[in-house]
C-alpha cells in the first residue's frame, strides 16, 4: 500500500515532520504558479500531489481513491489518514429521524461556527442502505469514535463512517450463535476504541435467565468482545462485577472513545459508575459522590451519564414538585475509580416539569438541549446558562442522538475497486 509513497514518509513520524502548515501552504502557491492542464499527475511531485489531497473534503477524496493505484494507496495509507485527522476540524454529529422523509439521518455541525455541514442518510451509498431505511425500524447510534459510527437496529450491529461511505455488518456473538447459551440474553452494547492496539472494540453484556424470563439471581452476567481488526468475537469470563444495569434510562453504555460507561446498582456501592477500559479490558468502579446517593433516595431524582469536554459526566436531575420545576446539577469526573474526584460543575434550570433533557455540551460550559416542537417533533437549541443566550441549531426531528465526531479516512472493508489501473 505504501509503494507509492517517498521511502521518508513510510512513518507517521516522517509524516509529521513534513506536512506543517507553512509546507503545505508553499506547495499550494507552487500549483498556483504552474500550468497544471499541461502536466500529467506522474509529473507532479508525491509532496506537491499529497499536500493537494489533505486539503480536499472526504468526498472529494472517495472519488480521487477510483482514479488510479496511487492515489488510492496514498489516501488510504496509515500515515496520510493520521495527519489528515489531525489537521481536520471536529464536528458535532446529530442522529434523528427526518420528519418530511422519516427516514434516519445525520447532521454534521461544525465545532468552531455551530453551522450544519451537511446532512446525509444513513448508510447511504452503501449496500446497506436499505436494511435501515425503512419507515417502521428504530435504528440507534451504540456510540461514536475516531471517525467511525457504530448503529444498531434490533439485533444487527453495524459499523459506518460516514467519510468514507464505509460500512460492515457486525457478525453474530458467541452467545447468540451458540445453543448451549440460549439462557443467556443481550443486554447492554457499548463501543470504542483501543488506540493502544489501533482497533475498534464492540462490548457487548450478556445476562443469565431463567426459563420463566426472569433474571437468575444473584446478578449473572458475561462479557464478549469483538475486535474489528481480528473480525471476531472474544469471551471475557468473570471480569465484570456483580451488579444490575439501569437500562432504564439507556440501553447503549456512554462512550468516551477509550472508555465505556454505564450506571449501575448492586449492594456494596448503591448506585456507581461501572466503566470498560477498552485498552486493557477491564472493569473500574467509581461510586457517586455521598450527596447524589442521598438525595436519590427520595425518588424525585435520577441520573444519567454524557462527556463534557473529555471528562464523564453526571447528569443529577432534581425535581421539585412543590414549585413544579426541574433543575440539572452537573458533576464532572477527574478520575476512574476515585469518588473524591467527582466536581459539581454548573447548575443548568430550574425550567418547568417535563421541560427540556439535557444532549450534551460546546465550548466548556454551553449547554445543548433538546427542546419538544410539538408533536413527535424535538429541537436542538444551544444555551449558554452564564448570559442565557440562545442558538437554534436548525435541526429538527424525532429521537436525537448527538456525539463528538472527528472526520477520519480509516477504511472499515479495505478492498481495493478491482478496476484501477
Amino acid at each position: 500500500m505504501d509503494n507509492y509513497l517517498p521511502t521518508k514518509w513510510q512513518s507517521v513520524s516522517g509524516f509529521e515532520e513534513i506536512f506543517v502548515f507553512k509546507e503545505i501552504e508553499k506547495l499550494v502557491q507552487e500549483l498556483v504558479m504552474m500550468s497544471i492542464s499541461k502536466c500529467k499527475m506522474e509529473d507532479l511531485p508525491i509532496e506537491l500531489v499529497i499536500s493537494i489531497l489533505l486539503r480536499l473534503p472526504a468526498e472529494d477524496l472517495r472519488r480521487c481513491k477510483g482514479v488510479c493505484k496511487s492515489l488510492y494507496s496514498i489516501i488510504t495509507s496509515r500515515p496520510f489518514i493520521e495527519v489528515r485527522r489531525k489537521i481536520r476540524n471536529s464536528y458535532i454529529l446529530v442522529k434523528y429521524e427526518d420528519l418530511i422523509s422519516s427516514k434516519h439521518v445525520i447532521s454534521l455541525v461544525c465545532d468552531e461556527t455551530l453551522e450544519v455541514v451537511y446532512t446525509q442518510t444513513i448508510l447511504s451509498d452503501t449496500p446497506l442502505m436499505d436494511s435501515m431505511s425503512s419507515k417502521d425500524c428504530v435504528v440507534k447510534v451504540v456510540g461514536c469514535c475516531n471517525g467511525v459510527v457504530c448503529l444498531r437496529r434490533i439485533d444487527m450491529y453495524v459499523l459506518w463512517n460516514p467519510a468514507t461511505r464505509d460500512a460492515k455488518i457486525i457478525p453474530n456473538g458467541l452467545y447468540k450463535s451458540n445453543p448451549d447459551k440460549k439462557m443467556f440474553q443481550h443486554r447492554e452494547m457499548g463501543f470504542g476504541f483501543d488506540p493502544k492496539n489501533n482497533d475498534y472494540k464492540l462490548v457487548s453484556i450478556q445476562r443469565l435467565f431463567e426459563d420463566n424470563r426472569r433474571p437468575v439471581r444473584p446478578c449473572q452476567q458475561e462479557v464478549e468482545v469483538y475486535s474489528l481488526k481480528a473480525g471476531c468475537w472474544k469471551l471475557l469470563p468473570g471480569i465484570i462485577p456483580t451488579c444490575d444495569i439501569m437500562s432504564a434510562y439507556s440501553i447503549e453504555g456512554c462512550n468516551g472513545g477509550e472508555m465505556i460507561s454505564w450506571l449501575v446498582w448492586n449492594e456494596e456501592y448503591g448506585e456507581h459508575v461501572m466503566s470498560f477500559d477498552i485498552s486493557n479490558e477491564v472493569f473500574i468502579t467509581t461510586p457517586l459522590p455521598p450527596c447524589i446517593i442521598e438525595s436519590s433516595s427520595d425518588g424525585n431524582c435520577r441520573n444519567s451519564l454524557m462527556f463534557h469536554n473529555a471528562s464523564l459526566a453526571l447528569d443529577h436531575y432534581v425535581k421539585d414538585r412543590k414549585n413544579q420545576t426541574e433543575t440539572h446539577n452537573i458533576w464532572v469526573l477527574g478520575e476512574y475509580g476515585v469518588k473524591e474526584s467527582w466536581t459539581n460543575l454548573f447548575t443548568v434550570g430550574p425550567f418547568k416539569l417535563l421541560g427540556p433533557s439535557i444532549s450534551g455540551f460546546w465550548n466548556n460550559n454551553k449547554v445543548l438541549l433538546e427542546v419538544h416542537g410539538g408533536g413527535c417533533r424535538h429541537d436542538l437549541i444551544l444555551v449558554d446558562p452564564s448570559i442565557r443566550k440562545i442558538k437554534d441549531l436548525d435541526i429538527h426531528g424525532t429521537s436525537p442522538q448527538v456525539f463528538n465526531y472527528q472526520e477520519n479516512l480509516v477504511q472499515i472493508n479495505a478492498t481495493p475497486p478491482i478496476n484501477l489501473f
